[in-house]
């Protein structure tokens, strides 16, 4: 079917026939960690077209600097790996070429998902072919033995608000926390996020912050009643999430993480029995049904002379195939559609670092880019998390909490 789709993508694009065309392909911090997929990947691409040679440059901090000179020099490259700003920016300033001019939207439509094509739509076009992504939420490990002593049946938890109430239970019959969420991580305002996962808004129509609603507040007074009653832990304050689920996870003292599946590489080196025995299972969603992440695209600069043959050789490298076998490389997200259903992420044997990756890079149709941060970023985002802290700890109540981090955010979004 992949094969069909992209045969007729290159004869829409007038590609049956090339005078030998030298392209350049620009990635982002790629080698050394990846040479032998790229590589591998180029030759199989060159195998397929013999008119066409790929000549392959990996960028690290100076990739949009290079990318500007590069134009500004007439010496622009073919094909360029980037990120969500980096596209919308290019898009902006005129230096990208709409991809729909050269690969028709109904061949991208089949090929990928809508929710990461939308990643890279600005102003109705789509600029790049997405490519690797990533998911914040990941999998759900969890700990077997802890959830038989508390009587816990996994197909009971269906969602976030399932995963709090076996928290609970887990901590009464056990001792053992169950789940830690993101309450005031250090490298961003966390507890938004647990807004936008469940369907509540964090600006209104015309772009003002109104997380303070009724909703909001029951939501956090929810999570704040949690650490109350030790459900979850105070340290939550203290310590990111993530290194303290992997943590107590380690020691026993915790029954969840939910996460990258490679979260599992500390517990093996930690504790390699509990390891053996730790079960995965699908991230409890939300109200909103999504997971938070990214993807990584291929995007054509205007100013390339080989549009047709860059877009071609875009086309391969993010196909599903290919996009497969870079998983079986590294754990990234599949953004193509059909990778949730593709036997390629099927783990190979029940490892469960194997079958978490597999069930993580299958994923590709939960990403959502979140919600767009805010000006004056660092202050906003300092003063929320100052407002949540004294929310869980006593000082405020949710609503007072809210209503000032509002106040505040929207007096200095400037």
């Amino acid at each position: 079917m992949i094969k069909r789709l992209l045969a007729a993508g290159a004869m829409a694009l007038g590609l049956s026939a090339f005078a030998q065309t030298q392209i350049e392909f620009w990635t982002y911090y790629l080698s050394p960690n990846f040479d032998n997929y790229i590589k591998s990947t180029i030759a199989d691409f060159e195998k397929a077209n013999p008119t066409i040679k790929v000549k392959w440059v990996d960028k690290q901090d100076t990739m949009e600097r290079d990318l500007t000179a590069s134009i500004a020099l007439g010496k622009a490259p073919d094909v360029v790996n980037l990120w969500q700003d980096s596209t919308f920016a290019g898009a902006q300033n005129g230096i990208l070429l709409p991809i729909t001019q050269v690969v028709p939207r109904s061949l991208l439509d089949q090929l990928y998902y809508p929710n990461v094509l939308d990643i890279f739509t600005v102003e109705g076009q789509v600029y790049g072919l997405p490519w690797y992504g990533w998911l914040d939420q990941g999998v759900m490990m969890y700990n077997p033995d802890l959830f038989a002593k508390a009587g816990v049946d996994i197909r009971s938890i269906k969602n976030t608000d399932d995963l709090l109430a076996v928290s609970e239970k887990i901590k009464k019959a056990t001792g053992a926390y169950g789940w830690l969420p993101p309450v005031k991580d250090p490298n961003g305002a966390s507890f938004l996020g647990r807004f936008f996962l469940e369907g509540l808004s964090i600006y209104d129509k015309d772009g003002k912050a109104n997380f303070n609603s009724p909703a909001h507040v029951a939501l956090l007074q929810k999570y704040v009643d949690a650490m109350k009653n030790d459900v979850i832990p105070q340290e939550l304050l203290r310590k990111e999430a993530f290194q303290l689920s992997n943590e107590l996870y380690s020691q026993g003292k915790s029954a969840i993480i939910v996460g990258a599946p490679t979260s599992l590489n500390r517990v093996k080196e930690a504790n390699p029995d509990l390891y053996k025995k730790t079960k995965i299972a699908s991230a409890p969603l939300g109200k909103a049904g999504i997971q938070t992440g990214g993807a990584m695209d291929l995007v054509i600069p205007k100013a390339s002379k080989n549009q047709a043959a860059a877009a071609r050789f875009a086309l391969f490298i993010t196909n599903r195939a290919n996009q497969v076998k870079f998983a079986n490389v590294v754990p990234i997200v599949c953004t193509a559609k059909g990778c949730e259903s593709d036997p390629g992420l099927k783990a190979k044997s029940d490892d469960p670092l194997e079958i978490g990756k597999g069930m993580n890079s299958s994923s590709g149709r939960l990403i959502n880019p979140g919600f767009k941060p805010p000006k004056n970023t660092d202050d906003i985002y300092k003063n929320f998390n100052d407002n949540i802290e004294a929310a869980f700890l006593g000082k405020k109540s949710a609503k007072q909490a809210l209503d000032d981090a509002v106040a505040f955010w929207n007096a200095n979004a400037k």
